[in-house]
């Protein structure tokens, strides 16, 4: 069966088209993605702007027209953070059933970390060991999510109520942000990432989402990034510094003009970097796989075992 899954993010809206197994094995036919910035303005607001939402179901209604068109039987959505935070989220699910006939789950933290675990653990590519302690991470625009994990069972998860969005509108409002304000965001990251308990031993690190794969990008010095062509890398912390280092040297201007970086990313992407480059001192490693698949993969799979 071919199918289509939709991810509506706090930053970025993503696509993937995918042919399906029984079993869940997923053959990739196409995929897009855009940054949308849904979540712009929730922190503060708990509401969804005009603007963020027009942009999104522009997204949406293009992504949606582009899989039926490519043969999807299926036209799967989720939508996380910025639409569980927002109080007129409902009213942007009608918007996206009337525009672009797909119908728009606003999944729990629970799912959300049930279904990026099993995307990642899935994955042959990345080498996993089938009994290794495994902590994947998605850090996006509204929230972070950590799910611990040992072979195909989680253990425990926790969605961190900041993403690269979020830090970036509440602590980092210069260009570029000088010392004190990484300061505050940094103090704020490592308060949130201590409520979630580091096992005794240090996990297999994956990370999942644009922040992972624009950094990974960047440090690979590719002239935009690639998602296909970082997937299964690893980066090592201080590949995670050199990076954040150059970002929070010049301004927005000119970090967008960075190869490797995505430039509707560049505001945020300080933020999201900051937090990575925190998540891995909490739990005492020096580096991360790279994967490009994310919950949308995830969402593929419990839809195939589910026909």
């Amino acid at each position: 069966m071919r199918l289509a899954a939709i991810d509506i993010g706090t930053n970025s809206t993503k696509m993937t088209v995918a042919d399906a197994q029984g079993d869940g094995t997923l053959s990739v036919v196409a995929e897009d993605s855009e940054v949308t910035r849904l979540g712009e303005g929730v922190d503060a607001a708990k509401r969804l702007k005009d603007e963020a939402i027009g942009r999104t179901l522009q997204a949406v209604q293009r992504f949606a027209e582009s899989a039926r068109s490519q043969g999807a039987e299926r036209v799967l959505a989720a939508g996380t953070s910025a639409l569980r935070d927002a109080a007129n989220g409902q009213d942007f699910i009608a918007r996206a059933r009337e525009r672009a006939r797909v119908e728009v789950e606003i999944i729990t933290g629970d799912h959300e970390a049930e279904l990026a675990y099993a995307a990642v653990r899935s994955d042959a590519s990345l080498n996993l060991p089938p009994d290794a302690l495994l902590l994947v991470f998605d850090i996006g625009g509204g929230s972070t999510e950590l799910i611990l994990g040992q072979g195909p069972d989680v253990r425990r998860h926790k969605s961190l109520d900041a993403g690269a969005v979020r830090l970036t509108e509440r602590f980092l409002k210069s260009d570029p942000p000088p010392d004190d304000e990484l300061a505050q965001a940094s103090r704020f990251a490592d308060d949130l990432l201590e409520t979630f308990p580091a096992p005794d031993q240090a996990p297999r690190v994956v990370g999942i989402g644009g922040t992972a794969v624009n950094l990974a990008s960047v440090a690979r010095a590719l002239p935009k990034p690639d998602p296909d062509a970082v997937h299964a890398s690893t980066l090592t912390l201080a590949d995670v510094s050199a990076v954040l280092g150059r970002f929070r040297s010049v301004p927005l201007a000119e970090r967008r003009q960075i190869p490797g970086l995505e430039p509707a990313r560049a505001d945020i992407i300080i933020g999201g970097v900051l937090l990575l480059s925190r998540l891995l001192a909490r739990f005492h490693t020096d580096q991360f796989t790279v994967s490009a698949r994310g919950l949308r993969f995830g969402l593929l799979a419990e839809a195939a075992k589910s026909q």
